[in-house]
């Protein structure tokens, strides 16, 4: 989204967002704040989820580019130092009329993000914590993997406490299962922040068997 806006022809449209700075750990917005903004992530990563009595259920994380509103049940809370893009969904609603091009782009990003709350929601009332974070590991791997000689390489810089709140587990549970995979030789670490995953047919076939 900010590739097609920074265009010369819908610069008009960039224009009309105000910019924000959200430290890490700040609320960017929650049912109880009044916003009715379009929200563009221009840099960092924020994290969506649902809060009911102390319990957290996150739903994915706007990445740059990614667009959301502030309109929703959801909160909204920064992960890392961000930058946000914000104006009214009166405006915006405008420009999406007057050129389809972004229109066509935000179904692809929405349905996306559709597709993930499907899947979270999916794994955790049918499936255990184990077969939920071999499917987050597989996402990674398929979303940004590359082959390599150490078998398809990501990067992940989550916290183990960021995708335990993913999956829908406790962090000790989380990180019991993560090393138990790094163990049995389903992935190794080959730096900081990356992984590997040694073979991805395989861990794919035994995720199926888990499902069934």
């Amino acid at each position: 989204m900010i590739e097609l806006l920074n265009q010369q022809q819908h610069n008009h449209i960039l224009q009309q967002f105000r910019s924000k700075r959200c430290p890490k750990g700040s609320q960017v917005s929650g049912p109880d704040k009044a916003s009715d903004d379009v929200l563009i992530v221009s840099a960092g990563r924020l994290r969506v989820f649902l809060s009911y009595e102390g319990r957290e259920f996150t739903l994915y994380y706007l990445e740059e580019g990614d667009i959301f509103s502030t309109h929703t049940r959801a909160v909204i809370e920064a992960v890392k130092d961000s930058v946000i893009l914000l104006t009214p969904i009166k405006a915006f609603r405008q420009q999406v009329v007057d050129h389809p091009e972004i229109a066509l782009l935000m179904t692809g990003i929405l349905g996306d993000m559709l597709g993930s709350s499907w899947d979270v929601i999916e794994g955790i009332i049918f499936h255990d914590a184990k077969t939920r974070l071999i499917a987050f590991i597989l996402s990674l791997g398929r979303a940004n993997g590359n082959m390599t000689e150490n078998g398809i390489e990501f990067d992940c810089d989550l916290t183990m406490e960021n995708i335990s709140l993913i999956i829908g587990a406790t962090r000790q549970t989380t990180s019991s299962l993560f090393n138990v995979m790094m163990k049995d030789g389903d992935i190794i670490r080959v730096a900081k922040n990356r992984y590997a995953i040694v073979n991805m047919q395989q861990l794919s076939t035994r995720l199926a068997e888990y499902k069934k």
